[in-house]
């Protein structure tokens, strides 16, 4: 039977006796209520079950700390940058003028001190609006945009029914958690301002160079014009939207009764273009003016990556306890021991020099038809603090001359031989095991078979021999056959344990042979600087320090170097004392011109100082390391791929790392007290009048001796060419020590 004859049937009063049964709607009646409750209840647990979701949603928040850069700050207290990966200073509310909340609140939601999170009538009206218009408008509110934009609410940014309810109903259950100065403070330190800035502080500071409490009624009414569609609003690139949107801002700021007609006007004459201070602009700003505000850009870039990577991976047995994340997100304040003035005054007069140096390159270059072939030359000064108190600290870090393009470090990276920068270790062990500065080796040509058994000769710069000649003088000029025959006399082992216990930390095997006088071993910059310093603080080895103390946006102290630092003595004071006192002589000249010590152009620094020229096989790299009782600087000079610098004389550590050395110095002891090496205490050394030339006893120079020990009066006559034996002094005769 059909559907349509049951239907007829149904109707037709001659179908049967059931036909006079009463037929109502009950049953479907039922149907249709249990339905009705079935969805309502369903409903209402979905409701409930969302509510209850928007209340864990907004536990979360309780602990909510917005993403912030860690700040590092110089040991003066200037900010040299910030580690970030959304750029936000956070603020307080109370950080913020009125005039700055006002204007977002005008344009984003002018009823936010009197709704409870949502604004029902808001989205009746933007339906009429756009029925009116076809233009869709928002209708959040100031807590509908925080919830959607913080992490942990589960609120995303997708344009579905779904999304919209659950942001409604968290908005909802925040405005019952948190005052509307909490909700306020939390989205003025949120919210995205285009390029890279998140927030109003990191906005005022990207834009106009200023703190946001500084900011003009003008100024806070274009930051607020920015908050929808920041990119394409924002006035570095489209000045004339930012200016648009800046006054459509100040309008409804008056139309709301925010600011008077008089205000409105002078804000709107403010001129957009001179309150903007664009990236080109800055870059033509000092650099402190420069880092206010630029994230990830710092000054002392080379120091700064250095840091950033002993803090991420701190060597043994450092702990810093901060991971990467917390770096760039949890708003640390890094607090380091560089001193700004003494950065920028080692990158300007390095930098110069090797401008200077390149021109003069380039000119012969090009006069020789090979400009094509021209490299510009690279360099690294480091600058360790010598003073009680705050040894070990690096005042200053130069490592290349672009960090944009190179970020090769020179000074912690570049494994370079240090040349006869090693030698004042070969003569501390000399010292060490008995010998004074009038000893004598003869400086002549000789052969020796090395560890493969073939001859080597080692040779001098000036490929000239001068003879007997006292390790002093053999010093003063650098005289390579005299380190390498010290090195034979005393053994290599026992000369590599004095570097080791310097400070010098790359490995040296057996191979390296009698070289090791020579400084064929390679090492980097900031270790060099961690070996001189060891005899400028009389044999006391210190790490090195970069930061001093880490701190949480808590004030809680996450790293402090003092736990740290190792301080330990490795050389006996009163040897050290008569070794600095070579070097002093190393950078002096000589009184009756008889000879050019390789120092002597550091003369002009005009205060007790001494250092070590050094100038590696073929001028491939080329240094001068000194130090003062405040101050051990090394500076290096080289190609990054090795090349050599040249030839002559010319193109030696005397000649062009120490004056550069010498500016910096000059600069470095600005308004420091002029001061001399300290004599040990015990009084173990005696000093003696010497014939500087010589190290005879009986002329005009001081000569420091260990106790025990005096100059000979007169020289020994060797029967051969040269003889290793350790020698004895003479028979001393008429001088008096002082």
């Amino acid at each position: 039977m059909s559907i349509q004859s049951t239907l007829k049937d149904a109707s037709d009063p001659s179908a049967g006796p059931e036909s006079d049964k009463p037929r109502g709607c009950a049953g479907l009646f039922f149907l249709l209520t249990l339905g009705m409750a079935a969805f309502c209840g369903a409903g209402l647990g979905v409701f409930i079950y969302m509510l209850q979701d928007a209340e864990h949603a907004i536990d979360g928040l309780d602990n909510f700390r917005p993403k912030s850069g860690s700040r590092v700050y110089s040991a003066d207290g200037a900010k040299l940058g910030e580690f970030t990966t959304e750029s936000r200073q956070v603020v307080s509310l109370a950080e913020i003028p009125l005039h700055v909340q006002k204007a977002f609140i005008a344009t984003e939601d002018h009823t936010f001190f009197e709704h409870r999170g949502v604004r029902p009538m808001a989205y009746g009206s933007v339906f009429l609006d756009f029925l009116r218009t076809n233009h869709l408008r928002g209708a959040s509110t100031i807590t509908q945009q925080l919830v959607r934009g913080i992490e942990g609410t589960g609120v995303s940014k997708d344009a579905t029914i779904e999304r919209k309810l659950r942001e409604m109903l968290v908005a909802i259950q925040l405005e019952r958690r948190f005052t509307k100065d909490e909700i306020l403070e939390m989205y003025l330190n949120q919210i995205f301002l285009g390029v890279s800035a998140h927030g109003v502080e990191a906005a005022a500071q990207q834009y106009f160079l200023k703190h946001a409490s500084d900011l003009t009624l003008g100024e806070a009414a274009l930051l607020a014009g920015l908050t929808r569609s920041p990119n394409n609003n924002q006035p570095f690139r489209h000045a004339d939207n930012a200016r648009t949107r800046r006054d459509i801002v100040l309008a409804q700021m008056f139309e709301h009764g925010f600011i008077t007609e008089t205000e409105r006007a002078a804000a709107v004459a403010e001129s957009v273009d001179e309150a903007v201070i664009t990236p080109e602009e800055r870059k033509a700003m000092p650099p402190e003016r420069q880092a206010a505000w630029a994230p990830n850009k710092f000054q002392a870039p080379y120091f700064c990556e250095d840091l950033r990577q002993f803090i991420s991976k701190p060597p043994a047995p450092y702990e810093v306890g901060v991971e990467q994340n917390e770096l760039f997100e949890e708003g640390l304040e890094v607090y380091t021991t560089i001193d700004l003035g003494l950065q920028q005054a080692a990158e300007e007069i390095l930098f110069t020099a090797l401008n200077e140096f390149d021109a003069k390159k380039k000119e012969r270059l090009e006069k020789q038809g090979k400009g094509n072939e021209f490299i510009p030359i690279n360099g690294a000064l480091i600058c360790l603090d010598n003073r009680p108190g705050y040894e070990g600290f690096v005042r200053a870090m130069v490592g290349g001359r672009d960090f944009e393009t190179d970020k090769f470090n020179m000074a912690t990276q570049a494994l370079r031989q240090p040349g006869s920068g090693v030698k004042p270790f070969v003569w501390l062990a000399a010292l060490d095991n008995g010998m004074t500065p009038s000893d004598i080796v003869v400086d002549e040509y000789f052969s020796i078979n090395d560890a493969l058994g073939r001859p080597w000769s080692p040779d001098n710069f000036d490929k000239e021999f001068q003879g007997a000649i006292p390790i002093r003088k053999a010093l003063e000029l650098s005289v390579n056959v005299v380190s390498v025959k010290l090195v034979q006399r005393l053994g290599m082992p026992l000369v590599r344990s004095y570097l080791r216990s310097a400070g010098f930390r790359q490995p040296i095997g057996d191979d390296v042979g009698l070289t090791l006088g020579l400084g064929t071993k390679e090492t980097i910059v900031l270790d060099q600087a961690t070996c001189y310093q060891t005899l400028a603080l009389g044999g006391i080895r210190v790490s090195p320090v970069m930061v001093t103390q880490i701190k949480d946006r808590d004030g809680i102290v996450r790293y402090d170097y003092k736990t740290f630092q190792t301080k330990q003595r490795v050389f006996k004071e009163d040897v050290v004392y008569q070794l600095t006192h070579l070097l002093q002589g190393v950078c002096t000249p000589v009184a009756d011109g008889s000879y050019a010590s390789t120092g002597r152009r550091t003369e002009r620094l005009g205060r007790p100082r001494a250092g070590k020229t050094g100038t590696t096989n073929e001028a491939r790299t080329i240094w001068f390391n000194g130090y003062t009782p405040q101050f051990t600087t090394i500076v290096m000079i080289g190609y990054n791929k090795n090349y050599s610098i040249g030839s002559g004389l010319d193109a030696t550590g005397g000649a062009m790392a120490s004056p550069i050395w010498t500016d910096f110095m000059i600069r470095a002891h600005e308004g420091l007290p002029v001061e001399d090496f300290k004599k040990p205490l015990d009084m173990g050394v005696e000093v003696y009048k010497i014939h500087r030339g010589t190290g005879l006893a009986g002329g005009n120079y001081d000569e420091v001796y260990i106790r025990g020990t005096r100059p000979p009066t007169s020289i020994p006559i060797f029967s051969s060419p040269e003889s290793l034996a350790p020698l004895q002094p003479a028979t001393f005769t008429g001088a008096e020590a002082h």
